[in-house]
Formats: structure tokens, C-alpha cells, sequence
């Protein structure tokens, strides 16, 4: 039985709006002063376009389920397509606690301030956690036609909160002034300390996430059209919500006050008590809440995909490839994931150093989260630079440095339909402006991963690199051990 097509374009705009548009990195910037504002624009330029064109050709080239397994798998071949899927897959689990964590801290002030000593009790954040876990388990299973709409309610959750604190700044400059002075100096203060680097390396992928409906691609409707659209609607949805949040936060709130992880509720309260609207932070919490799960659906259903294809293509047993006869979903590979999940969630609470050995896990899956992006980008150069030598006119005929291109995928690859060239959307269409961009991507990316490796103040040194270094190594060790031990029954290599 075929995966059911349940998404169309409006789907996939909310679904990476649930995915990407993390309220709280709108916090987390403003607290760094007027500076934010510029780094936003920089990673907007250097590292969300980048990504925007890389999805679009990507999804249009081989609009198939998996996304960036699937585009790195043809660049580079098997092994390749597979390690990028393991990473997406490993980090995302590990990820899923530190997510549920901040929902279930922001959604005790649902029922009020009063109720804050709620969000800190293990117990509650434990039970909290396990159950939104679950739920969005359960959606999976019966699938994206009605699992869809918990994170299509998430991004329109997402979208109406920071659209409200957008328009309370607004509404607090007409009557108050601005909270920070904005002379033009005060955004390149400080730009070029190590301190802005750190914060821009996590602007940088607090934009991350276009390619996630990619990964469903056998589920969306149309997908070589459908998802690129959606990409330039979410993509302009979404850097708007950031740098128009970020705004709004700076000019209602000192910035030496916002607190970096609840700035966003503090300053729709500061700026509701004002205006004699204080009663709407209840209402911004459940929507803040609502999107926080939204996002969950959307990364817990993307990244079950990928032990999907990986058992499709045999290298994971190959129970993880079955869909359910009745609800056209992956059930196995979603019932798995969801068990691992849940015993990171116990890890993250279960004892003083069954504690410790995950926040390491969760250290050193920052590596691993940035190696999917690398691939991504890697495939987007040298997929381009094959079209040169299949006769694009744009580029010498015959390079030699480049590999001919195969356009043919195998008839009958569920995973890989088959595309015709001129189907594909080139973005830009210049090959070296494409090529620059893709580098720009990578570039962003890699400086990323180097950032991660800077060990917090407190930490030894040293012993934090080797935990980071060696924890990231095992998680990609232990993928391409699989990778060899499974090879040999996996499909023919293509």
C-alpha cells in the first residue's frame, strides 16, 4: 500500500511554520541588544536563502520520500544517503526532551502566572512530556490526513502569537516610545566579538528546517511544485515573524531585562499591562503551547521517515519500510521512534547522572544535527555542476572534473520516481550563482559546527571536546557500522 498524499500547500506552509518559527530564539536574540537586527539579516542572507534555493532545485530534481536522504544518496551514492539519514534521524531524538521541556514550562502559565512552580516540577514536565509524546504518536499512526491539522493548528498557533507581539510593539512605540535607544551605530555594536559569532551561528539555524517537508515528499501532493511554492510563502512568513519579533521585544523591554527563555511572554505582559490588556498573556501562553506541540508533529513525523526509507532500501530491518494496510502510515517506524524517544525523556530525568550522560548526548548531537545540512548543501553544488556536463549550456560541455549524470531513476523506486529534466527548477538560474550560494550555505554551516565545539564557561575544556568530539563520532560510527553490516541486502546500488 502506497503512503497516503495528504498535503497540500497549506499544510506545508503551516508545517514549516510549526517547524522553524521557534519563538523562543526571538528571545535569545533580543536579549543581545540592537546587534540582533543585523545578525537576523546576515543569517537571513547567508544561511535561510541558501537553504530556500537548495530545497527548491533539491525537491524539484527528486521530489521522492526522504528528502535529503534521497538528494545525498544520488549525489554521492548509498552510504552517503544513508549516514545523512541517520544523523537527521539520531538528533532529532535526542532533540525531542529539551523541546518538550520548554512547552511544558510555558504552558503552566496557561492557567496564570501563579502557577510557574508547576513548570518546574519534574514530575509535571516528566508527565507532560510523555503525554504530548504520545498524542502526537498516536497521529502518526493513523496518519497525515487527520494527523496534519495538530501542526497546522501549531502554525497557526505560532504565526497569531508572534503576529500579536508584532502589533503590541507597534502599539507601545505610538504610546511609550522605545525602550532601547536605536541610534544606527547601536546595531553594529559589538558585531565582530566571538560573543556575536555564537549568537549568529544559533540565528543561523533557528532558520533551519525548510527541507523538512521534503522528507515527506511522498506524502504532499504535487510535491516538486507544491513544496517549493509553500518554501517561498513559509520562507518570507517566517523570517518576518523573527526580525518582527525581535523588534517588537527591543522596543518594549530594556534589553539587560529580557529573560532569554521566557522573553516573549514578558514582553506581551509588559506591554498588555500597559495598554490594560495584561489578560492576553493566558491566551499567548496556549498558543505559544499549542505551537510548541505543532512543532513536535512536525519534526516527530519528519524524522520518522527516515528509518522508513532506510528500511525500504533494506539497511534498517525491513519492518521499519511497512505501512499500515488501513491508515497509509509508517507505523513501525513511528512506534519505534516514539519508544526511543521516550526512554531519552526518562533519561533526561531519571537520576543525578543518568541526567548528566544526557545532557552530554545532547551536546554532542549538535555536531551530528549540522551534518544533514552539509550534505544538503554538498549535494546542491554537485548536482548542479552535473548538469554541465549532461550539456547544460551554461557550462563547458565534457568537464572532466565532473561525473556524467544519469537523469534515469530505477522504474519502480518508490522512493525515487522518476523526473524529467526539464521538470527541474533551477534556483537561481545562473549555475555560478547557484554554486556561490550553496558554498555561502555550506560555509555558514560548517562555521556552525565549529562554534558548537566551544565549551560553556564552567566546563573543562579539554574533557568537554573529547565528550562532544567522541559522543558525535559514536553516533556516526554507529551508523555506518550498520550501513556495512546491512549493505548486502539492501537494494542494488544505483
Amino acid at each position: 500500500m502506497p503512503l497516503k498524499q495528504a498535503l497540500g500547500t497549506t499544510d506545508v506552509v503551516l508545517l514549516n511554520v510549526a517547524a522553524i518559527a521557534s519563538l523562543r530564539w526571538i528571545s535569545l536574540a533580543a536579549a543581545s541588544g540592537n546587534t540582533s537586527i543585523l545578525l537576523w539579516l546576515g543569517a537571513l542572507l547567508l544561511f535561510f536563502l541558501p537553504q530556500a534555493f537548495a530545497v527548491i532545485e533539491l525537491t524539484s530534481r527528486l521530489p521522492g520520500e526522504g528528502g535529503v536522504y534521497l538528494w545525498t544518496k544520488t549525489a554521492f551514492g548509498d552510504f552517503h544517503g544513508f549516514m545523512s539519514g541517520w544523523c537527521y534521524w539520531t538528533n532529532n531524538l535526542v532533540y525531542f526532551p529539551n523541546l518538550l521541556v520548554f512547552i511544558a514550562g510555558v504552558s503552566v502559565f496557561v492557567a496564570g502566572s501563579g502557577y510557574q512552580e508547576v513548570g518546574e516540577s519534574r514530575l509535571y514536565v516528566l508527565m507532560f512530556s510523555l503525554a504530548a509524546l504520545w498524542t502526537v504518536w498516536l497521529f502518526n499512526l493513523i496518519g497525515l490526513t487527520a494527523g496534519r491539522w495538530v501542526h497546522n493548528v501549531g502554525g497557526v498557533g505560532t504565526w497569531a502569537a508572534a503576529t500579536i507581539l508584532i502589533v503590541f510593539g507597534a502599539v507601545a512605540v505610538v504610546r511609550y516610545g522605545l525602550a532601547n535607544p536605536m541610534p544606527p551605530g547601536s546595531f553594529f555594536a559589538g558585531v565582530i566579538r566571538f560573543e556575536s559569532l555564537e549568537l549568529w551561528a544559533a540565528i543561523c539555524f533557528a532558520f533551519s528546517g525548510l527541507e523538512l517537508a521534503s522528507v515527506l515528499a511522498a506524502e504532499v501532493r504535487d510535491a516538486a511544485h507544491t513544496i517549493p511554492r509553500a518554501v517561498v510563502i513559509s520562507g518570507f512568513v517566517v523570517a518576518t515573524l523573527y526580525v518582527g519579533g525581535t523588534l517588537a521585544l527591543l522596543v518594549a523591554l530594556p534589553a539587560g531585562e529580557i529573560n532569554i527563555i521566557s522573553g516573549f511572554l514578558q514582553g506581551i505582559a509588559a506591554i498588555g499591562d500597559r495598554i490594560g490588556l495584561g489578560w492576553t498573556t493566558n491566551i499567548l501562553a496556549l498558543l505559544i503551547t499549542v505551537g510548541g506541540i505543532g512543532g513536535l508533529m512536525a519534526w516527530f513525523t519528519g524524522a520518522a521517515r527516515m528509518p522508513f526509507v532506510a528500511g525500504v532500501d533494506k539497511y534498517l530491518p525491513q519492518a521499519f519500510g511497512r505501512i499500515h494496510p488501513r491508515y497509509g502510515s509508517p507505523y513501525v517506524a513511528v512506534s519505534v521512534q516514539a519508544v526511543i524517544a521516550s526512554g531519552f525523556i526518562l533519561m533526561s530525568f531519571v537520576g543525578a547522572t543518568v541526567e548528566e550522560a544526557y545532557l552530554t548526548l545532547l551536546d554532542t548531537t549538535l555536531l551530528v544535527y549540522f551534518i544533514p545540512y552539509v550534505y544538503m548543501f554538498a549535494a546542491y553544488i554537485v548536482l548542479r555542476r552535473r548538469d554541465a556536463s549532461a550539456g547544460d549550456p551554461q557550462a563547458p560541455a565534457g568537464d572532466p572534473r565532473v561525473p556524467a549524470a544519469d537523469p534515469q531513476v530505477p522504474a519502480g523506486d518508490s522512493l525515487a520516481p522518476l523526473i524529467q529534466p526539464a521538470a527541474i527548477r533551477r534556483i537561481p538560474a545562473n549555475r555560478g550563482l547557484a554554486i556561490g550560494f550553496g558554498v555561502c550555505g555550506l560555509l555558514t554551516t560548517l562555521l556552525a559546527m565549529a562554534v558548537s565545539m566551544k565549551p560553556p564557561a564552567e566546563a573543562n575544556a579539554l574533557l568537554y571536546e573529547i565528550k562532544v568530539l567522541g559522543g558525535a563520532g559514536a553516533f556516526v560510527l554507529a551508523g555506518a557500522l550498520i550501513y556495512w553490516l546491512n549493505r548486502d541486502r539492501s537494494l542494488p546500488a544505483r
